[in-house]
């Protein structure tokens, strides 16, 4: 679950809750463990949050670059009279 902070808001950075932080307007807060839904119900419950849903692409484009051979070339040199 993903949370959009819509007010600037306090609440706990652990699962003790001994710490806190001030989450920001616009922060993206991504919510693995229980704790952390706990929070970010309570935080779209009391309207400082929204749910939001990023996706990924499914694939990526790989591009790989072939290496050019490169050319040398022999200098010559002047002979000195």
């Amino acid at each position: 679950m993903q949370i959009k902070i819509t007010q600037n808001v306090s609440g706990s950075i652990n699962a003790s809750g001994n710490a806190t932080k001030e989450y920001q307007v616009d922060e993206i807060v991504n919510c693995k463990e229980q704790w952390q839904k706990d929070i970010a119900k309570s935080f779209l419950d009391s309207g400082f949050a929204i749910e939001v849903k990023i996706s990924e692409p499914e694939s990526k484009k790989v591009v790989s670059k072939e290496k050019k051979a490169t050319k040398t070339t022999k200098k010559k040199t002047s002979k000195k009279k």
